[in-house]
């Protein structure tokens, strides 16, 4: 399925969002590193968690698929690691599994090769560089070819300074490797950190499974070397980054029941629930939102915004140009064809600055943008938008929600393939 088209209908029903991609990443990794059997039920094998878990195969930890659980022995974690031949890890789109991996494939001595697609290697790894630079691990950064990096070395126990708005997964990535070390670590945290509530996931994560740290204000994160992670048997809650385009849909008009949803989770995108609620409720003249620690959810929120008719701003989301795609760019470009009113600034949205918003009827041409989140997001315009929308590319949603068309279509959501595709 490359190209559909989509027609206008209300959702219904009953719909179960899949599990937390950002949970299951960081519980895969951290069973993978403890030694006897854990077991993680409720997953959801998207193309970004596969991608996890043959990392960490590679990296010795025996993992079996078994329907909707896996059973992971982390007892041979590192154990595959050489310094004479380079370990092989294909991270395939996911910016998670490359930078949470880079730091784990060198708590002891070892070489390794990181593969991927080009839209992976055009998002920063400068704090890693910066890292290698100082502690003399050696790496080779090449990413118009197919072998994207080169590292070999080990990390060395020691204080990292870190910079918190580019990214929070290098910091994860650090949290998950520093325990493993035998010395004792410290992260600095250089200037505001952004998407804290990821930091607060990783936390959780190494607290269920035996890691001690100390957290200080989140300025820096004290971490005891040679810990031992500990087994466990989680069950992993649904994704609130996932949950947002049918929260919305409901905000629009659409009948859905959502279950399985933590309302005490700690995933930061369950903010969408008070973000609909603050437009909904808003009665001024501007309503500003800071992005900054939810930007996952901001397309599908621009949609809410652009249909309220008021006056939005979202603002400290520039780092939306260095996803999968420009998706600050794209979620204005896409909006936009259907009479929505946004405009794109540097690192803001805003939405509803000129005449009220006027929708189109006419056949829309729109683009996914090969982005798993706009194709869904374009999928929740269909609930409002009277004309047809011809969406290509709509398979991307592997990366994340592989059944999001059958699951869409079985809520009521109308859709054809186009013929000769």
């Amino acid at each position: 399925m490359k190209t559909i088209i989509l027609k206008n209908s209300k959702l219904k029903g009953t719909v179960v969002p899949p599990a937390s991609k950002s949970l299951l990443h960081r519980y895969i990794i951290a069973a993978s590193m403890a030694k006897g059997l854990s077991k993680i039920s409720n997953i959801n094998l998207s193309e970004d968690i596969n991608a996890t878990i043959d990392a960490m195969r590679v990296m010795g930890a025996k993992i079996i698929i078994k329907d909707k659980e896996l059973l992971i022995d982390g007892s041979s974690f590192s154990n595959t690691f050489s310094e004479s031949k380079f370990l092989e890890i294909n991270c395939n789109e996911s910016g998670s599994t490359l930078r949470f991996m880079i730091p784990l494939s060198l708590v002891k001595k070892n070489k390794v090769v990181f593969y991927g697609k080009d839209s992976l290697f055009k998002r920063p790894l400068e704090p890693y560089f910066e890292i290698f630079n100082k502690q003399k691990i050696n790496y080779l950064y090449e990413p118009q070819k197919i072998e994207k990096l080169r590292i070999g070395g080990m990390l060395e126990s020691t204080e990292y300074e870190v910079v918190g708005n580019v990214s929070s997964q290098f910091i994860t990535g650090l949290l998950f490797a520093l325990p493993f070390l035998k010395g004792d670590s410290n992260i600095k945290i250089l200037g505001n950190l952004e998407s804290k509530s990821y930091i607060d996931l990783t936390l959780e994560c190494l607290e269920k499974f035996g890691i001690k740290l100390e957290n200080n204000g989140y300025q820096n994160i004290k971490i005891c070397g040679s810990q031992k992670y500990e087994a466990q048997n989680v069950e992993i809650e649904s994704d609130f980054s996932q949950a947002a385009f049918f929260i919305v849909a409901n905000s629009l008009g659409s009948k859905l029941d959502i279950e399985n949803c933590n309302k005490f989770s700690l995933q930061g995108d369950k903010e969408i629930i008070s973000l609909v609620e603050k437009v909904d409720n808003f009665s001024g003249e501007e309503l500003i939102i800071d992005g900054s620690n939810c930007p996952d959810i901001i397309p599908i929120f621009s949609l809410k915004a652009a249909y309220s008719n008021k006056k939005v701003k979202i603002t400290n989301v520039g780092r939306l140009r260095i996803k999968e795609c420009d998706r600050l760019k794209a979620t204005v470009e896409e909006l936009s064809k259907f009479g929505f009113d946004l405009e794109e600034e540097k690192d803001s949205i805003v939405i509803n600055y000129r005449e009220k918003t006027q929708l189109k009827t006419e056949k829309i041409l729109a683009s996914s943008h090969n982005d798993h989140r706009i194709a869904m997001m374009l999928a929740i315009v269909s609930t409002v938008y009277q004309g047809e929308i011809i969406l290509d590319n709509a398979e991307c949603v592997k990366k994340s929600y592989p059944d999001f068309w059958e699951v869409f279509s079985s809520i009521g959501g109308k859709f054809n393939e186009c013929l000769g595709e």
